[in-house]
């Protein structure tokens, strides 16, 4: 990962840094995951000197942290505020949706990638984790 990548993510995900430390964003199970996961469908990540093949593989490892940490997002920020001198209240945001969104960025950047073969995956497992029991 890039030096400040986690600024990046921060913006992806419309949050301030009191909102989402870098400790949260290194976390081994965020960080390095997202990067695990990516590499295990770009095998041969190490072969890219394409400038814009590498910014597309590291949009995705970033989509990915984002993806892992959306879910995680409405026990860290604060909707409401209200104090004797301040009140003010915040949207609230669909922090699944949002999940879903860069899932879909991530496979959307990684499709992107040209000079070397990207593994993929069968869309079927999505639609199945997506079923219901009234579907059956």
């Amino acid at each position: 990962m890039q030096e400040g990548f986690e600024d990046s993510v921060r913006t992806r995900m419309g949050v301030k840094k009191s909102e989402l430390t870098d400790t949260d964003i290194r976390d081994k199970f965020i960080a390095e995951l997202a990067e695990t996961v990516t590499i295990k469908r770009v095998p041969e990540y190490g072969k890219i000197v394409d400038e814009k093949d590498l910014m597309f593989l590291e949009s995705a490892v970033n989509y990915y942290i984002c993806y892992l940490l959306a879910p995680t997002m409405p026990n860290k920020i604060k909707y409401k505020v209200s104090t004797i001198e301040v009140k003010w209240e915040k949207l609230k945001t669909d922090w699944e949706k949002r999940a879903e969104e860069f899932l879909a960025l991530y496979e959307e950047a990684l499709s992107q990638i040209e000079s070397v073969n990207v593994l993929t995956v069968q869309s079927e497992i999505f639609h199945i984790a997506k079923m219901t029991r009234g579907g059956e």
